[in-house]
């Protein structure tokens, strides 16, 4: 059982190291060099990869024996903060599904560049969708407080906190001075409650 779960730990940790590596750009920009016609449908490749590579990784957990580490005294504040951790991911998702899909580069047949969100949910957090995200993966420990889920949080929390130093660098360069103000303001993941205009 032990060796099972070390192995998902490794698994999501591969995940992740792939994740980064086919989203950094360098990698990119010697790909579509080398490659130009690749530029439009990157993306919604790499989607396409992560989605895949994710439902392997979560079939895997999903197949280990694995124990409960929690009581049912989890189950109502884990209920609350998957509520609002699916909520916040799904606003996140909704306010820019085309360009994380890359339904929008494929669309019109050239990489479409990012553009810098400081309005709705993202006056309270640079990275309102990773918020989400933790909100969530802890809740449904709560109501499923399996050994097999705490490690996949831990190792998916951790690395996303680590892999986002890499971001907000990469966010700094392309945005600039913008993100520099943005940065000043707004918090990274963790929220102050506290309305801030828009830059």
């Amino acid at each position: 059982m032990l060796q099972n779960h070390i192995l998902l730990a490794l698994l999501w940790i591969l995940f992740g190291v792939f994740h980064s590596v086919l989203a950094s750009t360098s990698l990119k920009e010697r790909l579509f060099r080398a490659h130009p016609a690749l530029r439009p449908c990157y993306r919604a490749g790499y989607v396409l990869f992560a989605v895949a590579t994710m439902a392997a990784v979560l079939w895997f957990q999903l197949s280990i024996a694995s124990p409960l580490v929690l009581g049912r005294w989890a189950q109502v504040p884990g209920t609350l903060l998957a509520l609002a951790g699916g909520i916040l991911m799904a606003v996140c998702i909704r306010k820019y599904f085309l360009s994380l899909s890359g339904l929008r580069s494929l669309a019109q047949h050239s990489d479409v560049p990012n553009e810098l969100r400081v309005d709705g949910v993202h006056r309270f957090a640079r990275h309102p969708l990773y918020l989400g995200t933790f909100l969530f993966i802890w809740g449904l420990f709560g109501l499923l407080p399996y050994a097999s889920l705490l490690v996949m949080n831990v190792v998916v929390h951790g690395y996303t906190l680590w892999a986002l130093r890499y971001e907000e660098a990469k966010l700094h360069r392309e945005f600039g001075a913008a993100y520099a103000r943005y940065a000043q303001s707004v918090p990274r993941v963790w929220p102050k409650f506290r309305v801030t205009q828009p830059l």
